[in-house]
C-alpha cells in the first residue's frame, strides 16, 4: 500500500469517527432538550434545542419538524415571540402542526402587531381543529379582526357560532352592534342594544343608543301630535294629544334616565343638550337651563 493510499484510509477513519462522535453528541443534546422539555424546564430545553439547530444546520442536516416545534414551544413559554415565531413557522414547513402551535402563533402575531398573519392562523387553526379547546376562543378573536379589517362578511358568516356565546358575553354583544351598526341594519340594533346594556349597565355603546332611541321616538311623536293639533282645534284632538302625550313622556323618561347615567360616567355637552331637551319637553325650565348652563362648562 502506497503513503498516498495510507493516508487517504487514516483521512477517511478520522472523519467516520469525528462524524461519529457529533452524530452521539447531537443525540446527546436531542435526549436532554426532550428531558427539559417534558419537565417544563422550557429556558434550559431552548437552549439544547438550539444547540442541535445549529449543529445540524452546521453539517447540511435535516431538522425533524418535532425539533423545531419543541424549539418554538420553549421559545414562546420563555417569552422569546420572535423565536417562538421563526420555529413554529419551520415546524409547519415540515408538516408538523399542532393546535397549540396554531394558537401560540395566533397569539404571537398578536403581540407583534401583525393582523394578516394572525389572521392566517386563526383560520388555520377552525380549519384543521373546528372542534378544539380554544375553538371559541378563536372564533371571538377571528370575529373582532374581522371587523378591525372591515371584513363585514366573514363576521356575519362567523355569527352563527358566536350567537349562542353572546348572551351574557357584553364583548362579543358590543361587537355585533358595532358591525350591525355599520351594515344599517337598523331594525336590529335596539334587541342588541338591550342585550348589551343588560350585560354590561356601563356601557357607553348601548347607552348611548338607547338614549339616543327613545329621544328622537318621544321627539317625532310630540312634533307629529302637536302639528296634527295645530292644524285641528278641537276636542277630539285634544283628547288625542293628551292620551299621546302619557306615551311621549315615559319614552322621554327612558331617555332621560340613559342620558343622566352618561352623565355620571362620562359627561359631554352632548349629553348635557340632550337632557335640556328633555326637561323642555317636560316644561322644567330650572332643570333645562341647568343642563345648558352644564353643556357650556363641559
Amino acid at each position: 500500500m502506497t503513503n498516498k493510499h495510507t493516508l487517504s484510509l487514516l483521512f477517511l477513519i478520522i472523519v467516520t469517527i469525528v462524524g461519529c462522535g457529533i452524530a452521539r453528541q447531537v443525540a446527546t443534546l436531542q435526549e436532554e432538550a426532550e428531558l427539559e422539555y417534558t419537565t417544563g424546564n422550557y429556558s434550559d430545553a431552548l437552549n439544547l434545542y438550539e444547540q442541535v439547530i445549529e449543529m445540524k444546520m452546521s453539517r447540511n442536516r435535516e431538522i425533524s419538524g418535532e425539533t423545531w416545534y419543541r424549539a418554538g414551544i420553549a421559545a414562546w413559554e420563555t417569552e422569546l415571540r420572535h423565536r417562538a415565531i421563526e420555529y413554529l413557522v419551520n415546524a409547519g414547513r415540515k408538516d408538523y402542526y399542532s393546535e397549540e402551535g396554531y394558537y401560540i402563533l395566533a397569539k404571537a402575531y398578536r403581540e407583534i402587531d401583525n393582523l394578516s398573519l394572525e389572521i392566517t392562523n386563526l383560520r388555520n387553526y377552525l380549519e384543521k381543529y373546528p372542534d378544539g379547546r380554544k375553538a371559541d376562543d378563536m372564533r371571538i378573536r377571528l370575529f373582532d379582526t374581522y371587523l378591525e379589517t372591515n371584513n363585514h362578511e366573514g363576521a356575519l358568516e362567523l355569527w352563527q357560532y358566536l350567537e349562542n356565546m353572546a348572551s351574557g358575553n357584553p364583548d362579543i354583544l358590543e361587537n355585533w352592534f358595532i358591525l350591525n351598526s355599520r351594515l344599517d341594519r337598523e331594525e336590529k340594533l335596539k334587541d342588541i342594544a338591550l342585550k348589551l346594556y343588560n350585560a354590561d349597565n356601563k356601557n357607553v355603546i348601548a347607552i348611548e343608543y338607547l338614549g339616543d332611541h327613545y329621544f328622537w321616538i318621544a321627539e317625532s311623536r310630540y312634533q307629529e301630535e302637536m302639528k296634527a293639533y295645530e292644524e285641528n282645534h278641537t276636542r277630539r284632538q285634544y283628547r288625542q294629544l293628551l292620551s299621546a302625550m302619557d306615551t311621549i313622556n315615559e319614552q322621554f323618561r327612558l331617555s332621560r334616565d340613559y342620558f343622566e347615567q352618561l352623565m355620571d360616567i362620562d359627561p359631554k355637552p352632548v349629553y348635557a343638550e340632550y337632557l335640556r331637551n328633555i326637561y323642555k319637553r317636560f316644561g322644567n325650565k330650572e332643570r333645562a337651563d341647568y343642563y345648558h348652563q352644564r353643556s357650556l362648562e363641559l
